[in-house]
């Protein structure tokens, strides 16, 4: 009977397991879509708002049956997708794509012109900065601030394969320092229009009309016993006034001296920000590049060790080798998973740098397209360059411009307590309704001189602020100089070393596969042991690294050539 019981309870609770364990199977179980590559065609019916200029490429999308969650989602992401995507030329595809709903979204978005209408608070728009209005002195429209709140909003779901060329083309319209620049340039554009509009006169027009009924002339008849007059009027003003300043000791040229030298700066500084700019894409491109590299030696060296374990079992099974050669084969092999496992983290971090930097969609992938080759040689010497450099680096120019500004604003700050003579004219009308409406005329023009004689001191402790400030620029002018030189000159050192590293180490790579051949035939004759094998595979590694490494080295130091001069 206890055993009789025990099964009725062990049958009850799988009765009610089963289906338990059906569900988590059909939800575990369902078949992985496989991982493609989508180029994805944007559609041309209308021009998208992107951070890129508008683009128009032919419409290729077919529709097919959307899913609920990525239509509602990823519209904004997506529309920045298209864009950003098709500046990309397109990239290989091996196979068709099996991602029919993504297309569809995509379909679906391009129907959306402007990033504000977003049908959801929730989803993740990126913000296109609208400084540089259509309709000048008119806000645009608020913008939506949101952020992603699904995993399918950041979920990576797009792999693409591009060039260094192509990113480089792409960077400046993407990347957010770059079109903080660019508002930045819009603003100093403004101040100066501002600064200029002080040159002209100014014109001010007022209207007033009044409507009194006096308690007092009431009260003076009745104290007087005299009949009641009239005791409303209901006058009608009106006046224009111009205002003209013909003479302000030098104050409005300074001013608008200020704003273009600001303009200026601007400008200079967006053309130190896109050096900046593309040597960050640069160097992050060739650490994407080493990463790609690096996982590839690191997999030759684990099959290397797996081979290497499995001719040294092969040989204590045969009774001519030891557990102590198996156990040596086991932890190098154990070393090489650990070494390509690192590897493999150092790519996905190295992608999504990469993408960082460049501010693309958040669902897309950026993968290297370019092999690791050398660029030419940086053909001028070394001192033809730093001339170069000094020449065309925008951070002197910079320090130039804020000397002159600091020099406009000692002189703006005198000019306001010199005299000030202004010219003035007032045309007026009057009326009075109630006395039959007849129109008076006149008018009044003159001149005003202002002169500040005593402000304290004030405008001698503003110019010494500003001879500071100049004294700044100066010294900021020459420490930039002397930084120019320094980063052309080691620029060049590095890379005449890592030039001459370059051959060396292939030398060493071919050396060590031959070291590696003769190992193993010697361990296969007899002669040999199992830890030259294991020396020759780790110098094989350390060899074929330091070559990429090389490589590498010698285009980052290339690239930073090229920033040291401003010609990147």
């Amino acid at each position: 009977m206890r055993i009789y019981s025990s099964w009725l309870t062990l049958g009850a609770s799988l009765s009610l397991l089963i289906p338990a364990w059906t569900a988590n199977a059909q939800e575990f179980t369902m078949p992985l879509k496989p991982y493609t590559k989508v180029v994805l065609e944007p559609d041309s019916s209308i021009k998208a708002t992107s951070l890129i200029d508008e683009v128009t490429t032919p419409k290729k999308v077919q529709p097919l049956k959307p899913k609920p969650e990525l239509v509602s989602n990823q519209q904004p992401i997506l529309q920045d997708i298209q864009v950003v995507i098709a500046a990309l030329p397109k990239a290989d595809v091996s196979e068709s794509s099996k991602l029919p709903a993504l297309e569809t979204t995509i379909l679906l978005d391009s129907q959306r012109s402007q990033p504000e209408k977003v049908s959801s608070s929730t989803e993740p728009a990126r913000v296109i900065p609208s400084a540089a209005a259509s309709t000048s002195g008119q806000l645009d429209p608020a913008q939506t601030l949101v952020v992603p709140t699904t995993p399918s909003q950041v979920r990576l779901d797009i792999t693409k394969p591009v060039t260094l060329a192509e990113i480089l083309e792409l960077v400046e319209k993407t990347n957010s320092d770059a079109i903080l620049a660019r508002i930045a340039i819009n603003r100093a554009r403004a101040v100066l229009q501002e600064s200029e509009a002080g040159r002209s006169p100014t014109v001010t027009g007022t209207v007033q009309y009044n409507y009194t009924d006096s308690a007092q002339i009431r009260l003076n008849s009745i104290n007087n016993n005299i009949p009641s007059g009239k005791t409303t009027n209901n006058p009608l003003n009106a006046t224009i006034g111009i205002d003209y300043n013909i003479f302000d000791s030098g104050s409005k040229e300074s001013t608008v001296r200020i704003a273009e030298n600001n303009l200026r700066i601007a400008e200079a500084d967006l053309s130190r920000i896109r050096q900046n700019i593309r040597l960050g894409i640069v160097t992050a491109y060739y650490n994407l590049q080493n990463a790609d590299e690096t996982i590839r030696i690191q997999r030759k060296a684990v099959e290397n060790s797996e081979r290497s374990l499995k001719d040294t079992k092969a040989r204590e099974r045969a009774g001519v080798g030891t557990k102590f050669d198996v156990l040596q084969s086991e932890v190098q092999l154990a070393n090489s998973k650990q070494d390509l496992l690192n590897a493999e983290a150092a790519q996905l971090v190295a992608r999504r740098e990469l993408s960082r930097q460049l501010n693309y969609p958040s669902i897309v992938e950026i993968t290297a397209a370019d092999k690791i080759a050398p660029v030419p040689e940086w053909k001028l010497p070394v001192e033809e360059t730093i001339i170069l450099a000094v020449r065309n680096r925008a951070e002197l120019d910079i320090r130039k411009l804020e000397r002159e500004v600091a020099r406009d604003r000692a002189n703006n700050s005198l000019a306001r307590i010199g005299p000030q003579i202004n010219l003035f004219g007032n045309f007026n009308t009057a009326s009075e309704f109630t006395s039959g409406g007849g129109i008076g005329v006149g008018y009044q023009i003159g001149a005003t001189l202002n002169w500040n004689l005593f402000d304290g001191g004030r405008a001698d402790a503003q110019v010494n602020q500003f001879k500071a400030d100049q004294a700044i620029a100066e010294a900021r002018f020459e420490q930039d100089a002397r930084q120019a030189r320094y980063d052309v000159e080691e620029s060049y050192i590095n890379q005449q070393s890592r030039l001459k590293q370059i051959d060396t180490a292939t030398k060493a790579v071919e050396q060590a596969q031959e070291a590696l051949r003769l190992a193993r035939l010697r361990l296969d004759a007899g002669v040999g042991t199992q830890l030259e094998v294991i020396t020759a595979e780790s110098d094989l590694t350390r060899a074929d690294v330091n070559r990429v490494q090389a490589i590498i080295g010698y285009n980052q130091s290339r690239a930073n050539l090229e920033r040291a001069v401003s010609g990147l």
